[in-house]
């Protein structure tokens, strides 16, 4: 009795996990979306900057505006999203997926984003002030 119930609860667990898979798309969803950035800010806030510290500058945990996760990086929202929601194997990254929503996950995502894009900016910024001293 017990390895039916067992293997029925594996079973489902697998379904409901292929699903959830299947539902979430590759690009944000929440993308440019200023009020979905502000909640994730929030949410990151709570959940991500003990470990990535504010703002996603890395502490702990690396960096998460910069470099593969920055504008242009390799890293895809679809693979921000993944890492979130089931963590990194053999890493102190935990999944958050039981914890936060869909929703939650890709405003957290938007927000890195949005922050990238701002710290981009800003450095683009100050490398021009500081081209400007050699006049």
């Amino acid at each position: 009795m017990f390895r039916v119930i067992a293997a029925s609860l594996l079973l489902a667990g697998l379904i409901a996990g292929a699903q959830a898979d299947d539902a979430i798309p590759a690009t944000n969803p929440l993308a440019n979306d200023p009020e979905a950035a502000k909640a994730g800010e929030e949410l990151f806030g709570r959940n991500c900057q003990q470990c990535h510290n504010s703002r996603g500058k890395g502490g702990k945990g690396p960096q998460l505006v910069k470099g593969a996760w920055g504008p242009g990086g390799a890293n895809t929202d679809g693979y921000m999203y993944g890492i979130i929601a089931n963590g990194r194997p053999n890493t102190q990254m935990g999944g958050f997926g039981p914890a936060l929503t869909q929703q939650e996950i890709w405003q957290i995502v938007a927000f890195l984003r949005e922050e990238a894009k701002r710290v981009k900016a800003a450095e683009k910024s100050k490398a021009g002030a500081e081209d400007d001293l050699w006049f």
